[in-house]
């Protein structure tokens, strides 16, 4: 292992027995080669989860919250838990396939400024899943509301923001990879901070990019670098509360936009744009987060 890497890879759990064995089981096989250690922040888990860590992974350094502190927060501990240059931040809800950390390296090594380097997901039944985004703005939202990502998927301006111009089945730069699995440096950690803790569930990892995209930094999709990824593996069980925890984040998100322009009468002339957006925001949700309720006892 003599001139490789140092990798400290930190894993988020919550209620995560469905997932942490073949999540802790997958990661260890692909890192085990490198010079590395294990961190899993667990936030106040009661469904097994830090038992089974502490039986069959003594040699992980395991972090347990007293309550849900959010994404964000838990991410940050285990940053500051991290003693080695290379940052692994991974969800409970993967499966690592052979490879993915080497090819994520790689990756990493052919750029000037590499920020973020996220895999290729996939689904556990294998099929891709496309989450690569540019960074989301209040037009984006307008677009959403009249439905013109769906009559317009392949459209770099009206689907713009969740990259449907792009098949996903190549390496490219993109600003946004998705925060399920992201590899970055501590350097980066160390020029821009910490994740923003105000974005508790979601919308962290979309700031998080667009603050290494703005201190010149590049964020980059690996293809050759694999991960089988269960889709809101961590957030379904609540499905009704994170339609609206997620609406809400983005437009906490579009505020922390809107609030950063150094224009103070452009900042003025766009506050309707952002109410606007607030009350799309809102209705959009509304009708989603009523139907998973009412699917709860029908």
């Amino acid at each position: 292992m003599d001139n490789k890497p140092s990798i400290s890879a930190v894993v988020i759990a919550y209620h995560g027995m469905q997932f942490i064995p073949d999540c802790l089981a997958t990661l260890k096989e692909d890192i085990k080669d490198f010079p590395h250690e294990i961190i899993v922040v667990d936030n106040a888990s009661t469904d097994g989860t830090v038992e089974f860590i502490q039986e069959n992974h003594p040699d992980i350094r395991l972090i347990t919250n007293d309550t849900n502190t959010g994404f964000a927060p838990a991410v940050n501990q285990g940053i500051k838990a991290c003693r080695f240059d290379y940052i692994w931040l991974l969800n409970q809800d993967i499966r690592i396939r052979p490879g993915c950390l080497a090819a994520l390296l790689q990756c990493h090594a052919r750029l000037d400024r590499p920020g973020i380097i996220g895999p290729r997901l996939v689904g556990f039944d294998g099929q891709l899943q496309k989450f690569c985004r540019r960074l989301p703005r209040i037009h984006h939202m307008v677009y959403k509301v009249f439905g013109l990502p769906l009559l317009f998927p392949k459209s770099r301006v009206f689907n713009g923001w969740k990259m449907g111009d792009f098949d996903h089945l190549s390496s490219r730069p993109v600003l946004q990879p998705m925060g399920a699995a992201m590899l970055l440096h501590r350097s980066c950690i160390d020029d821009i901070g910490l994740m923003d803790e105000s974005f508790v569930i979601f919308m962290n990892d979309v700031d998080y990019c667009e603050r290494l995209i703005e201190a010149g930094y590049t964020n980059y999709y690996c293809y050759d670098a694999v991960i089988e990824h269960y889709q809101g593996g961590s957030t379904k069980r609540h499905k009704p509360k994170m339609i609206w925890l997620s609406h809400m984040g983005l437009y906490a998100y579009f505020r922390k936009v809107e609030n950063k322009r150094p224009s103070k009468i452009i900042k003025f002339l766009r506050r309707p744009l952002l109410w606007v957006s607030g009350l799309a925001l809102v209705l959009y949700a509304t009708p989603r987060s009523l139907y998973h309720y009412l699917r709860k006892f029908i």
